[in-house]
């Protein structure tokens, strides 16, 4: 009775337990000819080895629903799924195409979705009249709502609704771009977008947040919102157009949730790209309205990836010659606190602070911490004539201009001042100088200086 009253208890807990809402995702290949599966979506692609039996898993968290593409060698299968779904598939690596399985409650999906082929307009419906052109849009996404409608899929009914929000918006990318195309192919240079036209866009302007997980509708409203932004957009440069397509929808989207996803997809997709030199406007009009952390982790993992030179890390190396040519590396001071000073014989500043520097220097003499000068002239003969006057002290070297060390601490002006750890990682990526007393102070409370 004791057993049975314990096992029964289990059972209870264990049905109080809520359904986790990650996605689990599970393979399992046979006669591999690869020893990964990739799955796909957006800009991320996650890399799942195979181990000896052929299987590979994969936990999904903070998503809600996400069409994904699964890649065995060079073939692919299209998936959809929703929080707190289970996948299962299984192929055969020989002939992934035609022998994949897809086991779990959205399997009639995932054929679905993998036996239809949403086409483009044909090139010559943009030379159609702007009504004309709107009017063949609209068959053509009635033309696949209905192959959707013919598959009986009405029981999963959020993907009913994301998969008519795709298609929608697959062919809206088509609005957008029908002044330029209609020009194109009609060769009328007469045509120009007007308030009907506005009038279309401003229509597919819905604000869904079930849709805001789809990338088709990202797309077209982060693209749509500089269309509409008339007083510019004829801008080209692609910072300032990111800009602008966020102050635009930071200024008329309504939705809390839909504004701040389409704000982090700006965002994180131009630092991906292009890195987090000078963005601070973007950063301004960001940490104003993103306000959810899985957003904003997202964002910040992207930053970080750019942001190589933050405290904790190890710090970009450098090579570097002395007065005698001899080239020395981070490594050639490994065990030692490193103060670095970044300069040139050119810079004012940088001289005013050669003093401070050496009775800095004389106070650590015999510490465990080197005074490293890297000057960036690109006159060597006038930084060789500074390092024979004995205006200074330390180690000193010639790093040169544009050095990628530089370039990786995102140094504009100088002098420049850093702090390093004897295991090379960064304490400060901008010490303070050495006329300051703070610098002293910091020194001191150095552990093992």
């Amino acid at each position: 009775m004791k057993t049975y009253l314990s096992v029964l208890l289990v059972f209870l807990l264990g049905a109080c337990v809520p359904k986790s809402e990650d996605i689990v995702l599970t393979f399992e290949v046979q006669d591999k000819t690869a020893p990964i599966v990739a799955l796909v979506y957006g800009m991320t692609v996650h890399e799942l080895p195979l181990d000896e039996q052929g299987h590979a898993k994969i936990v999904l968290n903070h998503i809600d629903a996400l069409y994904a593409n699964v890649f065995y060698g060079m073939e692919k299968k299209q998936i959809y799924l929703e929080k707190g779904d289970r996948l299962h598939i299984r192929f055969n690596g020989k002939d992934f195409s035609h022998t994949v399985e897809f086991d779990g409650e959205k399997a009639p999906v995932m054929d679905y979705l993998n036996s239809i082929v949403v086409m483009p307009l044909a090139e010559e419906d943009y030379g159609l009249a702007f009504q004309d052109f709107v009017r063949k849009l609209d068959q053509k996404e009635q033309e696949f709502i209905k192959l959707l409608q013919a598959r009986s899929l009405d029981c999963y009914g959020k993907f009913v609704k994301m998969e008519k929000g795709r298609l929608k918006y697959a062919f809206g990318s088509a609005l957008l771009m029908y002044p330029v195309g209609h020009n194109f192919v009609s060769q009328d240079s007469v045509y120009k977008a007007d308030d009907l036209y506005y009038g279309e866009l401003k229509k597919l302007m819905i604000e869904d947040e079930d849709w805001v997980d789809l990338k088709e509708y990202r797309d077209f409203m982060c693209e749509a919102a500089h269309v509409l932004d008339v007083e510019n957009s004829n801008e080209t440069a692609i910072y300032k157009k990111i800009v602008g397509k966020m102050k635009y929808i930071a200024n008329h989207i309504q939705s809390d949730r839909v504004k701040q996803v389409l704000l982090n997809t700006l965002a994180c997709d131009y630092v991906e790209e292009f890195g987090i030199r000078d963005i601070q406007e973007l950063e301004n009009i960001y940490k104003t309205y993103v306000k959810d952390a899985v957003l904003m982790a997202d964002y910040q993992a992207k930053y970080d990836r750019w942001d190589i030179s933050s405290p904790g890390r190890p710090s970009p190396d450098f090579e570097a010659k002395d007065i005698e040519g001899k080239v020395y590396t981070l490594k050639d001071f490994k065990g030692k606190y490193i103060y670095i000073d970044l300069w040139a014989t050119w810079c004012g500043p940088c001289k005013r602070e050669l003093p401070f520097m050496r009775e800095l220097a004389e106070k650590f003499n015999g510490k465990n911490i080197v005074f490293l000068g890297l000057s960036i002239d690109h006159n060597a003969a006038s930084w060789q004539e500074k390092a024979k006057s004995g205006d200074l002290v330390g180690v000193q070297l010639l790093l040169g201009r544009h050095s990628a060390f530089q370039q990786a601490y995102n140094i504009d002006g100088i002098p420049r001042f850093i702090l390093l750890d004897p295991e090379g990682r960064i304490i400060n990526n901008n010490m303070t100088p050495p006329s300051s007393a703070d610098t002293e102070m910091t020194l001191n409370d150095l552990a093992g200086i």
